[in-house]
């Protein structure tokens, strides 16, 4: 489970992981740029691991972060 905030700086996003096993263990905070995923998408990466333990589909987190935040 991905817990996604804002932060101060336009287009950067605080991003904490939690992970299921026995009970949701909340793993570390990671700073995430908007346009370093743009960069990604452009370059053709599908993928990113996050977490040690996460991959995360960028062209997905890009439409979630325009739909959640950006959207009207």
């Amino acid at each position: 489970m991905f817990d996604i905030s804002f932060t101060e700086e336009v287009g950067d996003f605080e991003v904490k992981a939690k992970f299921m096993g026995d009970l949701w263990v909340e793993m570390e905070k990671v700073q995430l740029h908007f346009e370093y995923l743009l960069q990604l998408q452009y370059d053709s990466v599908a993928v990113i691991k996050r977490f040690d333990k996460a991959k995360v589909n960028v062209n997905l987190l890009i439409f979630l972060l325009n739909n959640i935040f950006y959207g009207k």
